[in-house]
């Protein structure tokens, strides 16, 4: 999670964490009276003692992607949840890698309830990993009112409900106050145009080309899908059945990074992202060497939790030149849990989806992250006035343009198409009207 979508095959992974240190009282809802319930039944033994005598917990396996102190917060959140009711006890482990659990799932000895990404619900749900949870949300008249809708519906494939999102992942543009003031600028860019413009004449470069300061935001990578979102453009029609990559925002996307590649050299970017480890105190924007940067939330958390001394401002990604009705666009990512479609304990797995996706729990175990989460009350918690950039990142994800990839089960084969045409642009193999051409082309086609 937290920064997790940078596993897509063009992006990077791993994440960053605030630690935040809660003492919480146990609280399970609904579940104490029926756990009180069951205790009761199991209390009268066939000797007719009626002694205070508890059922056995029965055990839900929770597997999940995160290691380190990330993998820390999902076993707090464990911990809790065995602590606030008597039914059940579930059992985490770490296993950072989806394929492997994707086939274990298939094998009938995976996890009951795990997570993975949103862009997967399709096919999990088409391969038959993924449990259908509408009957047991229609069941327990479970209240999905208080979900963003946007990031809700990254849960569902085909009006049927697969997961949950957690939390609701939006980039912003952050940028150096300090190079933006020495080169005589007092605000950052508002539109697509402006920010090239900025990102070219903050780039400083030695005598040989070599990339001394980054302007455009090519580090950690350039990142075609975000800034596309960000400009107002978008790869998919609302309903997933029509390609959209003939559209003057992508082109403007594309546009940009092929000029800016075009002008500084192939070689001399790929040697800047090279250079260093993404969220280290070596990365470029740590050490002031980097104008504009686009990233999540957790670039913030980094910074703060490790004393990172850099004064940056975090504004929306600019939108598209001359076109002001686009402001407020982006992308609305997401990380999900979901049940396996043979979870040998789903009533407990639903149990745990339940306590988990609460209002206070989501908020701990996302602010925890240094991420926000998917429902509205959790992200009005007290928490996160402890979380850096926790109120602008929150209106970012309110943004009116949002948009959010639909789930189909094309979309791997689609991301796929989108990473091999992107990186013949990036190396000036073709140009951005050729580029463009080739998704839409590539993409119509998966779509038949």
């Amino acid at each position: 999670m937290s920064n997790r979508y940078l596993n897509k095959s063009w992006m990077l992974p791993t994440a960053a964490v605030l630690m935040i240190t809660l003492v919480l009282s146990g609280c399970g809802g609904g579940n104490n009276a029926s756990s009180g319930n069951n205790a009761d039944a199991n209390a009268e033994g066939s000797s007719g003692n009626t002694a205070n005598v508890k059922a056995e917990k029965t055990k839900v396996s929770v597997w999940y992607l995160w290691g380190g102190a990330e993998g820390e917060q999902v076993e707090s959140l464990i911990k809790r949840f065995n602590e606030s009711q008597d039914l059940y006890t579930a059992e985490g482990l770490s296993v950072p890698d989806e394929q492997k659990i994707k086939v274990a799932i298939a094998g009938g000895d995976g996890p009951d309830i795990t997570d993975s990404f949103a862009s997967n619900i399709a096919q999990y749900a088409e391969e038959g990993i993924a449990l259908d949870l509408d009957s047991m949300i229609d069941r327990d008249a479970y209240d999905l009112s208080d979900f963003i809708p946007a990031t809700l519906e990254q849960g569902k494939y085909q009006d049927k409900f697969y997961a949950l999102p957690l939390n609701t992942t939006v980039r912003g543009l952050y940028y150096n106050k300090k190079l933006l003031s020495e080169a005589g600028y007092t605000e950052p860019p508002t539109t697509s145009q402006e920010l090239y413009d900025m990102a070219a004449k903050l780039t400083k470069t030695k005598t040989d080309g070599t990339i001394e300061v980054l302007g455009y935001p090519v580090y950690p990578n350039f990142d075609f899908e975000v800034l596309t979102h960000g400009f107002g453009g978008q790869f998919l029609s609302a309903d997933g059945k029509t390609a959209m990559f003939d559209s003057d925002a992508n082109l403007a996307a594309l546009t940009s990074v092929y000029n800016y590649t075009k002008q500084f050299g192939v070689d001399n970017i790929k040697k800047v992202q090279a250079s260093g480890k993404w969220l280290d105190p070596n990365d470029p924007f740590m050490t002031g060497k980097q104008a504009f940067r686009v990233d999540g939330s957790w670039l913030s958390t980094f910074i703060k939790t490790n004393n990172i001394d850099l004064d940056y401002g975090l504004v929306p990604i600019p939108y598209l030149d001359g076109h002001p009705e686009m402001a407020e666009s982006g992308e609305n990512q997401s990380s999900i849990f979901y049940i396996a479609n043979n979870a040998k304990n789903k009533e407990g797995a639903w149990e745990f989806m339940k306590f988990m996706y609460s209002s206070e729990e989501l908020a701990t175990f996302m602010a925890g992250m240094g991420n926000i989460p998917a429902r509205q009350s959790s992200m009005e918690n007290a928490l996160f006035d402890n979380v850096p950039d926790a109120a602008a990142f929150i209106a970012m994800s309110k943004g009116k343009n949002l948009k959010s990839l639909p789930n189909i089960t094309p979309l791997n084969d689609i991301s796929k198409a989108v990473k091999e045409e992107f990186e013949a642009l990036f190396n000036l193999k073709q140009t951005p009207e050729e580029t463009i051409q080739k998704l839409q082309s590539r993409t119509e086609e998966l779509l038949k």
